[in-house]
């Protein structure tokens, strides 16, 4: 069985995530993350012995870099050119700059819950409307706000039947 070649745009919080585990899955083989400074992300995967290829993306300092020892692989058009999907983690705003490449390259991407609904075919969410993504070449995920919502309002919505609206107040802490 063929792998499916994967790549993450955004080596912060959510790419650390993605990457992790992409590289647990059987049916997977992660190509690289991209990123655009040496943060302490990247600084902590040089640290583990770079288990996955670093990419720079456009604007990045290829110096820096290599004055803290990172090996770098590549740019971020290296990466794309190399897999079948691409999980963009970008800052929001970035992901859709960075569409444009996948689509010259014909490569699918998923957006993550930042960008604009605008960025994909379908805004998608596995308990509301996993048919819609099928076959869909560029998906935005929900936010982890919206996850939790939904999550909560299908347990009602099952419990009880005939949810059609939902009003919904958000109490965040200034950091996450």
């Amino acid at each position: 069985m063929k792998k499916v070649r994967v790549g993450v745009a955004g080596y912060g919080t959510i790419g650390q995530r993605l990457a992790d585990g992409v590289a647990l899955q059987g049916d997977m083989e992660l190509v690289g993350v991209a990123d655009i400074a040496p943060t302490l992300s990247v600084r902590a995967l040089h640290e583990k012995g770079m288990p996955y290829d670093l990419y720079l993306v456009e604007g990045a300092d290829r110096a820096a870099f290599d004055g803290l020892g990172i090996p770098v692989s590549g740019t971020f058009e290296d990466l794309v050119g190399k897999v079948d999907i691409m999980l963009d983690s970008a800052p929001g705003g970035v992901g859709a700059k960075n569409k444009l490449l996948y689509q010259q390259r014909g490569v699918k991407a998923i957006f993550q819950g930042g960008e604009k609904n605008s960025v994909a075919d379908v805004f998608f969410h596995g308990y509301a409307n996993y048919e819609a993504g099928l076959d869909r070449d560029y998906l935005k995920l929900t936010s982890c706000n919206t996850t939790g919502l939904i999550r909560a309002v299908d347990c009602l919505d099952r419990a009880c039947g005939g949810v059609t609206r939902v009003a919904i107040t958000i109490i965040r802490r200034v950091a996450d």
